[in-house]
C-alpha cells in the first residue's frame, strides 16, 4: 500500500465510528462514501470509542507508515 492508502486505511476506522476530520483532504475524501456520517468533532472523539481489534490494526497500520 501506498503512504497515502495506509493514511486512508487508517482513518477510515476513525470515520467508521464518525469522526469529523479538519484536514482538507481526509474530510473530502469520507464526505463522499455513502456511508459516512461525521458526527462527532475531532477535538471530542475518545479512542476509548474504539474496540480492540481497531487499536491494533491503527498501531500496526502506523507502523507500516513509519508513525510512532
Amino acid at each position: 500500500f501506498s503512504k497515502r492508502e495506509l493514511r486512508l486505511a487508517r482513518n477510515e476506522i476513525y470515520a467508521r465510528h464518525g469522526r469529523k476530520f479538519d484536514d482538507e483532504e481526509l474530510s473530502a475524501y469520507f464526505e463522499g462514501k455513502s456511508w459516512y456520517s461525521g458526527t462527532i468533532d475531532g477535538d471530542d472523539f475518545n479512542d476509548d470509542m474504539l474496540n480492540v481489534y481497531e487499536k491494533d490494526n491503527i498501531k500496526l497500520i502506523k507502523k507500516l507508515e513509519g508513525i510512532d
